[in-house]
């Protein structure tokens, strides 16, 4: 990619950000919520450090600490999806412009990706699941292991990036991300990672379809779910922008068993905070 088409298309995303969180603001009467915007910056940063160089985690990351800081879960995921359009248009362009996308991948991934996507929302919009912020938090807890085993597990999963193969693996981790605001990596890159395709190609492919998935499951999500907290969507998107272009050089000196040990834990710690007082 070009450095002048780069610009062009990282000048949409940013304008695009500035238009919509001005209009949330505009429609929301309740004053600054400075307490919330500067936590979501924090955890919005190191959701995009995680994502943009492993390929995973930003959804899990971000939805445990929206559920956590009292966000209902359907808005968690939603604010999660809106703000990941940004996150991972930046990360995306980025793996770009340096060469990191596979365009055959990127084609298997693109439509079985969105339609999973969709449907994922729409589930969790539309059918009524008790303690629902319980279920994504057990299911954000089994992340987090999972992610802590993928660190210190020399096993890796033997893909065959064919249209049979490519096509259910992106509809379910699009269905999965739609649903629980967290799982396009986990789930898509992981298993990609066992082929034979550099790892860089693999992340920097499903980082930019990453886009496209959080498109369609957040226009969904708009379009059914009331959005206030524009704090959090102002933190998260900006902290985003902020880390993901420099999210492979700021990891350069960190492990991957490192990193995913970290967010596994932090996720974790983040779920349980739901979980235990059920047994207290």
């Amino acid at each position: 990619m070009s450095n002048k088409i780069f610009k062009i298309l990282f000048g949409l995303l940013v304008v695009s950000a500035i238009a919509m969180l001005t209009y949330y603001r505009g429609i929301d009467p309740t004053p600054f919520n400075s307490d919330l915007f500067f936590w979501a910056l924090l955890f919005g940063s190191i959701a995009a450090l995680i994502d943009g160089s492993l390929g995973m985690a930003y959804g899990v990351t971000g939805t445990a600490f929206l559920l956590g800081y009292g966000i209902s879960p359907v808005k968690a995921v939603a604010y999660i999806h809106i703000a990941e359009i940004f996150v991972s248009g930046s990360s995306g362009l980025n793996h770009w412009k340096i060469g990191n996308v596979d365009t055959k991948l990127f084609k298997k991934l693109l439509i079985p990706g969105i339609v999973g996507a969709i449907l994922g929302a729409l589930v969790i919009t539309r059918v009524k699941i008790p303690y629902l912020s319980i279920v994504i938090s057990i299911y954000l807890f089994f992340m987090g292991i999972f992610l802590i085993a993928k660190a210190y597990s020399k096993i890796k999963l033997q893909f065959k990036q064919k249209n049979s193969a490519v096509i259910p693996l992106a509809v379910t981790g699009g269905f999965v991300d739609g649903a629980g605001g967290g799982g396009w990596g986990p789930v898509v890159t992981t298993s990609l990672l066992g082929g034979k395709m550099l790892p860089k190609k693999v992340i920097g492919t499903v980082n930019a379809s990453e886009f496209f998935i959080n498109l369609a499951s957040a226009t969904t999500f708009v379009f059914l779910v009331k959005i206030t907290d524009w704090e959090a969507l102002a933190g998260l998107i900006i902290g985003g922008f902020l880390i993901a272009p420099y999210a492979a050089k700021a990891t350069s000196k960190m492990s991957i068993k490192m990193i995913l040990t970290i967010v596994g834990c932090l996720i974790i710690i983040i779920s349980l905070r739901k979980i235990i007082p059920l047994f207290i």
